[in-house]
């Protein structure tokens, strides 16, 4: 921690313990050949190499003189190939960005390239050739240390064969690095709470943002979002959030900004409102404007499912927001997302139908449903306007 807390950069020692603490929360095993404390100078010299660029190298912490000529050897693979992709590293302003994208890095390294090189360099051959005379006993320091040279020696000697592997770890990490920015706009690493470190991070490694990205830019067209309602109109979109939906909780994301883009753009209200047996607290936004510590809400999830969705009551709900002094105008538009429970659990008594139909009319309120179930489930659906597919809003069809 000091080592790290030491490490040049522009970040405050509070702001700073708080993205070690997401470091050390990070599950590195000790390998047959590389222990935990390596893996954290490792991370230091890679976020040292992005944060002062080419003078990295008179930080990176004397100790074994082997290991560290192994790290800077790994250190000017990363800094001269793919220098253009690279690049925009050393340029940005943002420290807390160069600390995630170092973090990621890691986590990258440690999953993807370690099983690759102990398959590629048939590793158990080489554990045997060495544990002669040793039973096998590769908890032995000594015997890992050899072991590492003998790999390094190796891998000097088929590097080419690695080129494929950081190719795709630096082209996983720059798409999803790009997606949070095009999404959010390049100061989001700052925006983002202390407590709310690790969901960026879990967020980051699932490549949760470059798929939002991709739905979102599907949904461009406005045949969905503009109907003409004036500037003080609201917006409510409702969410079906039980286990049900947990597959689709990326294309619901992006569905949620495509929509709160499109408030914030035409200066019209946004109310997101996620439900399932009950009606979890609504995020309003005036004029559209969402701040990326709301963004977490759009992914909340609720449990299995034990009751009934509460359709009739987020509807009901739903028309409440559109009182408020929330809208000043005579429209509003209401976004239903759900399946096929629909079908199971929405009430259709006489008198609710003939308030609901009333009130849509007096309100001059039009409620869209965007369906992401089994269509060979759908049936009519009476209060809607417009029923929409994710396939018609992203224009595959």
């Amino acid at each position: 921690m000091e080592l790290l807390l030491k490490n040049p950069s522009l970040l405050e020692n509070g702001r700073k313990e708080a993205l070690l603490k997401l470091l050390y929360s990070a599950q590195f095993e000790d390998t047959t050949f590389l222990e935990s404390s390596d893996f954290y100078l490792f991370f230091h010299d890679i976020w040292s190499l992005f944060e002062i660029g080419e003078g990295y190298k008179n930080e990176i912490v004397e100790g074994n003189v082997k290991l560290k000529e192994w790290r800077i050897f790994v250190l000017e693979f990363f800094s001269s190939r793919n220098v253009e992709k690279m690049q925009f590293e050393y340029l940005t302003n943002s420290s807390e960005k160069k600390f995630m994208i170092s973090l990621y890095i890691l986590k990258k390294i440690a999953k993807n390239y370690f099983s690759a090189l102990e398959k590629l360099l048939k590793f158990k051959t080489i554990k045997s050739e060495y544990s002669i005379g040793i039973e096998n006993d590769i908890r032995d320091r000594a015997l890992q240390r050899e072991i590492l040279l003998k790999i390094q020696n190796d891998w000097y000697v088929n590097l080419y064969k690695f080129n494929s592997t950081y190719d795709l770890i630096t082209e996983e990490v720059l798409e999803e690095a790009n997606a949070v920015e095009q999404l959010f706009g390049e100061n989001v690493w700052e925006t983002v709470s202390n407590e709310n470190l690790a969901r960026l991070m879990n967020y980051l490694e699932s490549q949760h943002f470059s798929e939002v990205l991709f739905w979102k830019s599907k949904f461009q067209t406005e045949q969905f979002l503009n109907i003409g309602l004036d500037p003080s109109s609201t917006y409510v979109f409702c969410v079906q959030k039980d286990v049900s939906m947990k597959r689709s909780l990326n294309l619901q994301t992006a569905l949620a900004v495509a929509v709160s883009e499109f408030s914030r753009k035409n200066e019209h209200n946004f109310v997101f409102l996620p439900f399932a047996q009950t009606i979890d607290q609504e995020m309003i936004a005036l004029n559209g404007n969402i701040d990326f510590e709301h963004y977490f809400e759009f992914n909340k999830s609720f449990g299995d499912k034990t009751k009934p969705i509460n359709f009739k009551g987020v509807i009901n709900y739903a028309f409440t927001m559109l009182k408020l002094e929330l809208s000043h105008s005579n429209s509003g538009k209401i976004y239903l997302l759900c399946n096929e429970l629909l079908f199971k659990d929405l009430p259709n008594e006489e008198e609710w139908r003939a308030a609901v139909i009333h009130y849509k009319k007096l309100k001059m309120i039009e409620i869209v449903v965007i369906y992401i179930g089994d269509k060979s489930k759908l049936l009519p659906i009476w209060f809607a306007d417009k029923v929409l597919f994710p396939k018609q809003l992203a224009q595959f069809i």
